[in-house]
């Protein structure tokens, strides 16, 4: 008997995780057509598309050309900002060469995201190490360090961040 109320109660928590969404996801139908036009133009390819909803900004969540995005556009329906995975590789090479002179050039690299706003275009390098918090390091194009902060549960990168 207690075995089948185990297997009850461990089926119904799975389920009822499984069925819950984000407290920010909206529906489609749920974005205005001026955000949804200005999302449309500017990327015509995007697939996988999920919508959310944070503040004042409506934001996409998708795929294009092999890479994870999220474009925030303000109710008006203008870009605010595009957020997009990168490679290593793929940083310029200004920042390569800061952050490997850095201090913390020996800690694991556990996330590279590239964010183009209206008013700039930076690098965000999440790193982290045993024993240590995980931190956030900003990098302008040119390889600059805008700012060095310890990592924070939601503490999301938006278009008002600032450095």
């Amino acid at each position: 008997m207690k075995k089948n109320i185990f297997i009850f109660l461990s089926l119904f928590i799975a389920i009822s995780l499984t069925s819950c969404e984000k407290d920010d996801d909206i529906r489609l139908s749920q974005v205005p057509d001026g955000v949804m036009a200005t999302f449309q133009s500017l990327y015509p390819q995007a697939e996988y598309v999920e919508w959310e909803k944070k503040k004042e900004f409506y934001v996409a969540d998708f795929f294009s050309g092999g890479t994870d995005l999220q474009v925030w556009i303000n109710k008006s329906g203008a870009w605010s900002m595009t957020e997009s995975d990168v490679r290593l590789a793929n940083l310029p090479e200004a920042v390569q060469n800061a952050f490997k002179s850095s201090q913390y050039a020996d800690w694991h690299i556990e996330d590279l995201d590239k964010y183009e706003r209206t008013d700039r275009t930076f690098y965000l390098i999440e790193i982290e190490k045993k024993g240590q918090r995980d931190r956030k390091l900003f990098y302008a194009e040119d390889g600059k360090l805008l700012k060095d902060e310890h990592d924070r549960e939601n503490d999301d990168v938006t278009p008002t961040t600032t450095f």
